[in-house]
């Protein structure tokens, strides 16, 4: 009986710690277009590669115009 009541404290503890936690931006923005706002603006993600040391590295940049 005190393994479950604690388990049920354990469980409302954690089920709102989970509830504070921030939200992403890109859920913020609506996932149905992709995250993109249809505001005058097309944004989309491209890469960009630069060499250091004899190696290509690359990200991923989000672009809007």
């Amino acid at each position: 009986m005190k393994l479950g009541i604690a388990a049920r404290i354990v469980w409302l503890v954690l089920g709102i710690g989970i509830g504070l936690l921030p939200i992403p931006a890109f859920a913020q923005q609506g996932e149905a277009n992709g995250g993109q706002k249809t505001k005058g603006k097309v944004c989309r993600i491209e890469q960009q590669c630069h060499w250091v040391n004899f190696k290509k590295i690359c990200t991923y940049v989000k672009v809007c115009r």
